[in-house]
């Protein structure tokens, strides 16, 4: 019997977590699996169908939209009711003995317990639990949660906490042949690549542009539903004299070829990452990367492979940003350190294949 495998979002955008989970899915399909994907209208199912022409169910909205005031509590409840609704259509294509199912995001998690999906779930883990509401939802969710697979050590941490079986499974990129020649001098470019939300760290950023001399800022991206007036803030915070002229927005990009231009890749997050995967490519090629202390980020920045400062600190930022431009020496070795570490622990050759594993058969 052909064993099938639904993996489950509770968004129809597309950031790096969807784009591991498309992975996984073609993997499957080569392996022999029938992949079924569940989740709300949007470019992931195009994406998908584009792909392999996987079968997509269409689930309802599953998260908020940036909703406040009393149209925040309609939208919870709107919801809640939703969960039930998507559970119902979950559960109906996963009574086989031989169906797996797969969440692959923290907001979908709730759809396995109020549908009484009959194997219950494993929650492929993308967020490192920072937040009261996250830890909410996963306390709603946890009846249905048979395991999870983390990304990154640290994100594994507050799941376990919860009382759920965890274990770590890391994520990987593409190991390019070439590498990228580190420029001196630089040419004071650096950027930054990720969804257009708030907790991305995008103002930190600019802050610390502010303070440099003659750096020029790439934001690269596009906003999720529901954070449109933030990435207006940001355009209008690049307006003002101490960046204007400095800062250009990309839009939807090419990470690699985007990468390439820059003298040092930023990720500048004010909550913890799992693993970001834009670190990673960044470090495949061999860019540097300045990325904050948290999560999943201090493990793949550790141990020389990229440099760390404090979230939120648009000073240590500046300042470690400056003292890179200016010594040559010091991108090259993160660099180095950095390439090396991506081909010894973050092969997505070597690593696709167990996290699949992991998820089936763990």
């Amino acid at each position: 019997m052909t064993r099938t495998i639904i993996f489950v979002s509770h968004t129809g955008e597309i950031s790096g977590a969807e784009l591991v989970m498309l992975q996984l899915m073609r993997l499957a399909h080569e392996q022999g699996f029938t992949v079924t994907l569940a989740c709300p209208e949007g470019p992931l199912r195009d994406r998908a169908r584009a792909s392999v022409d996987f079968e997509t169910v269409t689930l309802p909205t599953l998260s908020l939209r940036g909703e406040g005031g009393l149209a925040r509590v309609l939208a919870i409840l709107e919801v809640a009711k939703n969960w039930r609704i998507a559970g119902r259509i979950i559960a109906s294509r996963a009574q086989s003995a031989s169906s797996t199912v797969i969440v692959n995001s923290l907001f979908a998690l709730p759809v396995i317990r109020l549908g009484r999906v009959p194997q219950r779930a494993t929650w492929l883990v993308h967020d490192t639990l920072s937040s009261t509401k996250q830890r909410i939802v996963v306390r709603i969710a946890k009846p249905g949660i048979r395991r999870a697979v983390a990304v990154s050590g640290p994100t594994s941490l507050p799941v376990l906490s919860l009382g759920i079986p965890t274990s770590v499974s890391r994520l990987g990129v593409v190991v390019p042949t070439e590498v990228t020649e580190v420029r001196s001098p630089a040419r004071r470019v650096v950027g930054i690549i990720g969804s257009l939300t708030p907790w991305k760290g995008h103002l930190v950023l600019m802050d610390a542009i502010a303070r440099t001399v003659d750096v020029q800022l790439e934001i690269a991206g596009l906003p999720f539903p529901g954070d449109e007036m933030y990435a207006q803030v940001l355009r209008e915070r690049a307006q003002q004299s101490d960046l204007a002229g400095r800062v250009t927005f990309l839009g939807y990009v090419d990470s690699l070829a985007t990468i390439k231009r820059w003298d040092i890749a930023i990720s500048a997050s004010t909550s913890p990452e799992a693993g970001p995967l834009v670190a990673l490519e960044a470090m495949s090629i061999g860019v540097p990367v300045v990325g904050t202390d948290l999560g999943g980020t201090s493990e793949l920045l550790g141990d020389g492979a990229g440099s760390l400062v404090e979230p939120s600190d648009s000073v240590e930022l500046a300042a470690e940003i400056t003292r890179l431009l200016e010594d040559g020496s010091a991108r090259s070795e993160l660099s180095r350190i950095g390439r090396r570490k991506v081909e010894d622990r973050y092969d997505i050759q070597k690593n696709l294949p167990a996290l699949l594993k992991e998820l089936i058969d763990g």
